[in-house]
């Protein structure tokens, strides 16, 4: 792998209603497939060889959208439970206005090592691909965990919806 790119889903429904998704399944909404295609615009510009998706509708939707922008066969899009958004446990389903708690310490929630350990199975699954410029399509927490293990600063702030970064 010469250059690994990430992109957070666009917009989802449970984003806009501002409702922790975590690990439950939810679609774009029609502004997030505006954003999906702005972001396919963009990778258009990097050769893309690979394509990998979080299996989750609203991460997989995404990479077809950026797929069509780019040229890519959609088919040919590799999902990876290893991509899955951090688990919220109990928080997921609820609203962000109604739990003002800080989240890392919820006790229902993923550990920061979990996740960080499945961003680094990740990691090694996507530098075993033959490709040399890989794009990823997942989730805000887990995009946090990979920054932090390619040394990539994102502030400590979760990738907006759609951004494209290149981590390596």
């Amino acid at each position: 792998m010469r250059h690994l790119y990430f992109c957070r889903h666009g917009e989802s429904e449970l984003n806009a209603a501002q409702i922790y998704a975590g690990q439950i399944d939810t679609l774009l909404t029609e502004y997030g497939r505006e954003q999906a295609k702005l972001a396919g615009e963009e990778a258009a510009l990097f050769g893309i060889d690979q394509m990998v998706s979080s299996p989750l509708l609203r991460a997989l939707e995404t990479a077809q959208i950026i797929a069509k922008e780019i040229g890519y066969d959609k088919r040919a899009i590799i999902t990876n439970e290893l991509l899955v958004e951090r688990s919220l446990g109990s928080l997921e389903g609820t609203s962000w206005l109604l739990n003002s708690e800080d989240s890392d310490q919820h006790p229902s929630i993923e550990s920061l090592e979990s996740l960080g350990g499945r961003a680094q199975q990740a990691l090694n699954f996507l530098h075993s691909l033959d490709a040399p410029n890989i794009l990823v399509v997942g989730h805000g927490s887990f995009a946090l965990a990979l920054c932090e293990l390619v040394g990539y600063d994102a502030g400590g702030q979760e990738l907006p919806n759609a951004h494209l970064v290149q981590l390596l």
